[in-house]
């Protein structure tokens, strides 16, 4: 039942996304090209549109004309995306009175997802206790490092693209790194021109600064289990060494020298913590955003839990690391109900919602005819999962977590959580999006009550047991699960008591395993696409930190940080259906965790906004966006 379950759910959700994502380009009967044009390097839909035109605007007749053409001519492109085209495409060019004449039903189409022209000041929001730190060595929210996406540039980065093309690591402040055969050594040199939002030049010794303050004691960074790999990063964190001999500096050359092969070691060093800052920043916390400054924007200031002002960076330097950043001004409001969200960007006074709306609301848009070409549903990369602390009982026993993973009715707790719009239920830690998954199919999706109380019942724990659940009360649809688990929990003789508190407050206390929390509600959303940064990251034992601990269940099974660590320095295709069979390992025979459901987001913008683009790593791609002026 189970996988006709997923396999329906998953079809749903592509429905709906299919529906969301811009409609298709108006049929033109017999569309005929005054000429064609050749895609170039640097061209946008809007630029050719400029040169044949003389109105950057008209770009949508250009789209429409091409995809007709293309349906009967495959020498033409088809373009999914008017913010993705690729040199050598060819493209159809109408006159200049057949443009004119279909531009406003093709506008029309695009909604959204128009392409953005530069200028003009957005307006965003955000839930309550969204942002953690604007320290890039403490950031890790997915509301940062959203955030990150804009405001920083690490050596290495992601390019602004939907899907699999969003997801290929290329060149930041440096060129993609040179490897050594056996994967020790990664070079990297630092593009030229290249300054701090003050003027100052990105240096490589800045690099090696970035990178050391990570391990400073005072910051307690979580970044530190994904580079202690790196040669005398251990050393110079436990205070025995004055610098990380593995980070060899040489002008604008940097080489990072591992002491084993780190599979994953190019897309670690895409994540937001690598944000450099200038070398003899304090190693210190300094949450002003100060230090955001190598992305196409900085902030102008920033009032917590009020607000956020960014303004463009005026040494990003365009023509080496790309035209980034559409907007002159975003101010983000902080403190929106989910609730409130989708009304005040219906009303032209909010331009996007950077946090999940109301289950509800996101559900009524995406049948909302008025919203076409404004809302949009994509798949996250993410798990939303109830933790068992291994270390509290009665979690402690592995009879009890299994009896919990029966007890929870999966599909009942997506209706709670907003029904198929919002995602796809799951038994496993990793999710659809990663190459290579397949359905475990672990435990039922509509619970078994009677094989949980046998489990408990061979657990030998006394019934009913007492415990407490913890999540967040800023977040939409959070509150709500948690109260049905306590109900499905207490038909088996678990009774939950439901703590609360905003997300900026909750994380620290849950994230420090002295508190012993016995269980918790969280997702986690990918930092990079490798299963690695679910597995290692959350379950490997061998990284549970005494704060800032993501290893939220205190999961610290020999055998498995065994198996974790070999996986992490294994490459090659055969880690990714490795981690696979571990991930249905982990969950079947030592369930940590109760795994629940695989989210999506549905998006609204307002009637003003353009070049709307879903980044599959970071979400919403807002450095792209524009409004109309």
């Amino acid at each position: 039942m189970k996988k006709l379950i997923n396999i329906i759910s998953v079809i749903t959700l592509m429905v709906l996304i299919s529906t969301l994502t811009p409609a298709p380009m108006l049929a033109q009967e017999g569309v005929t090209c005054e000429s064609d044009v050749v895609v170039q390097a640097d061209d946008s839909l809007s630029i050719i549109a400029e040169k044949v035109y003389g109105d950057p605007l008209a770009f949508p007749v250009i789209a429409e004309a091409t995809n007709s053409k293309a349906a009967s001519d495959s020498s033409y492109a088809k373009i999914d995306n008017v913010n993705v085209i690729e040199p050598g495409w060819k493209l159809c060019i109408p006159a200049a009175t057949e443009a004119q004449a279909n531009l406003g039903a093709a506008a029309a189409a695009l909604g959204g997802k128009a392409p953005a022209v530069k200028g003009g000041e957005g307006h965003f929001g955000y839930a309550s206790g969204s942002l953690d730190h604007l320290d890039p060595a403490l950031w890790y929210f997915a509301a940062t490092f959203n955030l990150a996406f804009a405001t920083c540039t690490p050596l290495v980065t992601f390019p602004d693209a939907e899907g699999d093309p969003g997801t290929r690591v290329t060149g930041g402040l440096a060129d993609l790194p040179q490897i050594s055969a056996d994967k020790l050594s990664y070079t990297f040199t630092l593009k030229p021109g290249l300054k701090f939002a003050n003027g100052n030049p990105i240096t490589g010794a800045d690099i090696k600064a970035t990178f050391e303050r990570l391990f400073a004691p005072d910051l307690a960074s979580p970044a530190t289990g994904f580079f202690r790999d790196i040669v005398g990063a251990e050393d110079f964190a436990a205070g025995t060494a004055k610098e990380i001999s593995g980070i060899k500096v040489d002008g604008d050359t940097i080489i990072f020298q591992l002491a084993k092969p780190v599979g994953s070691f190019l897309y670690r060093m895409t994540m937001p913590f690598t944000c450099p800052v200038p070398a003899g920043t304090p190693a210190t916390p300094i949450e002003d955003g100060s230090l955001l400054q190598t992305g196409p924007y900085m902030v102008e200031s920033y009032e917590p839990s009020r607000s956020l002002v960014l303004v463009r960076n005026p040494n990003y330097n365009t023509e080496v690391l790309g035209d980034r950043g559409k907007l002159d001004k975003i101010v983000m409001d902080i403190g929106i109900d989910p609730a409130q969200a989708g009304l005040l960007i219906r009303a032209g006074q909010l331009d996007l919602y950077l946090e999940a709306l109301a289950p509800a609301d996101a559900a009524q848009a995406l049948n909302d005819p008025s919203l076409q070409g404004r809302a949009f549903a994509n798949p996250i990369p993410q798990v939303l999962y109830l933790w068992l602390n291994n270390d509290v009982p009665p979690f402690d026993n592995v009879k009890v977590r299994q009896a919990v993973n029966y007890a929870i009715n999966r599909n009942a707790i997506l209706k709670v959580w907003g029904g198929p719009s919002q995602g796809v239920v799951t038994d496993q830690i990793l999710p659809p999006t990663m190459p290579g998954w397949t359905d475990a199919d672990i435990y039922p999706m509509d619970g078994d009550v009677a094989m949980a109380k046998q489990l408990l019942a061979e657990s030998g724990i006394t019934l009913p047991v007492e415990t407490t659940l913890r999540t967040i009360n800023d977040g939409a649809g959070f509150v709500e699960v948690a109260q049905a688990i306590q109900a499905q929990l207490k038909e088996v003789g678990i009774n939950v008591n439901i703590e609360t508190s905003p997300n900026s407050v909750n994380e620290p206390i849950i994230t420090t395993p002295a508190n012993k929390v016995p269980m918790g509600l969280n997702t986690w959303t990918q930092d990079y696409p490798d299963p690695d940064n679910f597995i290692d990251t959350l379950l490997n034992g061998n990284r549970i930190t005494e704060t800032n601990n993501q290893n939220k269940a205190s999961f610290n099974n020999p055998e498995i940080n065994a198996e974790i660590e070999e996986l992490v320095v294994t490459v090659g295709a055969e880690r990714v259906e490795l981690y696979h069979a571990l991930d249905a390992k982990i969950i079947g025979e030592y369930a940590p965790w109760a795994p629940i459901l695989n989210g999506a987001k549905v998006d609204i913008v307002s009637e003003r906004v353009t070049g709307y683009l879903y980044h599959p790593v970071f979400g919403v791609d807002w450095a792209m966006m524009g409004v109309q002026q």
